[in-house]
């Protein structure tokens, strides 16, 4: 066996790589996503986890300053700066130093924001800095949220064993007041409202969009979930939960932002706390608990969510029911699983495909954490689900009762259901009669009927059903 020697000396001698670099055995490689996936200007190579400690290197604007080193890839080092940010640097660039990493101080990072921002107004808070040209009303309402969230979520984490710690360096929000202005400094696709860019560690949103929404309630409603979405990525990113440029499961990465996302809408916007419902994820997921009784599960859901290296709308509306099971009713195994995740390192996570599409090792640490059998986690996540309440974002808005009846030995059956919209409740409708006897499939009576708001089609539906059973 060859015996090994340490890869990088932290004296004198700290820049010599590549000689070292050759005397590592395959087994410490690494396979680890394109660095340039991340927008790290690293080719992939070999990544060194024991380059530790902190260094000397120059900014942007050319001043001396004390990193903090994230992770060496061959020549490079990823470096966390004083403001937050994440840079790359020869390794020749920099000096190593037993200077201790500070973060900028609000004073001082706010200053520098300012002369980035030209034009933005700012205001600090206790953990974060606004920058913002939107009203004041969206400003101070995004910044409750992001204050009472922030320490909501390091209680949650040390309930489950997690090491958390308060942000080394103040964390940065930027508004800007409309959607075109929003798209000509990030260039994002439509409907991304919000995100956090984990090199510069800044939450982005935008307040007014170009096009009038159908409802403003329900737009501001889905806004605010975003922006409180993507405050908790940059929330856990530094408090120690998650690590920075690690690449958890996409099921948990997004299902967990979603757990945390909640948020009272109104006048008094605040976070509503850790495994609150999710109203707007609920309203999604609306269809499918209504067209699948619980022992109709058969686990294809769970796989097809845990397995995701991509995730749709929906997708992360089942990440975040999947979430909210396991942390609710499954929360022994929920508690390791997580503390599992938050030890992953910089660029460490799978990636990698099966022929199915899905990335299999996540599917496998799922099942080594909660067991082989999908279709009882799916089947109980549905009885969970269906049992928790949650307020329809859509519920003053016209809605039909759809029914199903259906005579047998002289005796009549009927079932019924409140819906938003006729797509849902001709489908709903589709899959009661397919449960029938094809003898009772021709003669099944099906209905609409519609109602001014959800509550009158409430009242209705639960009516007709004593009416029919």
């Amino acid at each position: 066996m060859l015996q090994r020697r340490p890869c990088i000396w932290l004296g004198l001698a700290w820049f010599i790589v590549t000689s070292c670099a050759q005397a590592v055995s395959a087994q410490t490689r690494v396979t680890v996503p394109d660095p340039r996936a991340f927008g790290l200007d690293i080719k992939p190579g070999l990544v060194l986890y024991n380059v530790t400690g902190n260094v000397e290197f120059r900014t942007e604007e050319g001043e001396k300053a004390v990193g903090r080193i994230q992770v060496a890839i061959d020549k490079s080092l990823v470096i966390e700066q004083p403001d937050g940010r994440l840079v790359t640097r020869p390794i020749n660039e920099v000096k190593k130093t037993d200077a201790t990493f500070e973060g900028m101080d609000r004073k001082q990072l706010e200053k520098k924001l300012q002369t980035e921002h030209p034009g933005f107004k700012t205001f600090t808070s206790r953990h974060f800095i606004f920058v913002y040209n939107t009203s004041n009303e969206f400003a101070q309402g995004t910044m409750r949220i992001m204050e009472s969230m922030l320490p909501g979520v390091m209680a949650h984490a040390k309930r489950q064993k997690i090491d958390v710690h308060e942000p080394d360096v103040p964390l940065v929000v930027l508004m800007f007041e409309t959607e075109r202005e929003y798209k000509d400094f990030a260039q994002l696709p439509d409907g991304v409202v919000a995100y956090y860019d984990i090199l510069e560690n800044h939450v982005v949103m935008y307040e007014k969009p170009m096009q009038t929404p159908f409802k403003w309630e329900l737009y501001y409603r889905q806004a605010i979930s975003t922006i409180s979405h993507e405050g908790a990525h940059q929330i856990l990113h530094n408090i120690g939960v998650q690590q920075r440029l690690s690449r958890w499961p996409m099921w948990i990465s997004e299902g967990i932002a979603e757990y945390y996302a909640p948020t009272d809408f109104g006048k008094r916007m605040r976070w509503k706390g850790a495994g609150d419902i999710n109203d707007m994820r609920m309203f999604e997921l609306e269809s499918y608990l209504k067209a699948k009784d619980a022992d109709q599960a058969d686990g294809t859901m769970v796989d097809d969510t845990v397995g995701a290296s991509s995730l749709t709308s929906t997708g992360y509306a089942s990440a975040w029911a999947l979430t909210h099971y396991l942390a609710t009713r499954r929360k022994l195994e929920f508690d390791k699983f997580m503390k599992k995740v938050s030890e992953l390192r910089p660029l460490e996570g799978a990636i990698e495909r099966g022929n199915n599409g899905k990335v299999t090792s996540n599917s496998e640490v799922f099942k080594e954490f909660f067991g082989e059998d999908l279709a009882e986690i799916e089947r109980s996540l549905v009885s969970h689900l269906k049992s928790q309440p949650y307020d329809h974002p859509l519920k003053e808005f016209p809605h039909l009762v759809a029914s199903v009846r259906v005579n047998i030995n002289n005796r009549t059956f009927g079932t019924a259901n409140v819906f938003h919209n006729q797509e849902l409740a001709s489908r709903w409708q589709q899959e009661q009669i397919r449960k029938l006897d094809a003898a009772h499939q021709q003669s099944a009576q099906a209905a609409v009927q519609v109602f001014p708001n959800r509550s009158a089609a409430e009242r209705f539906a639960t009516q007709w059903l004593k009416a029919n059973n």
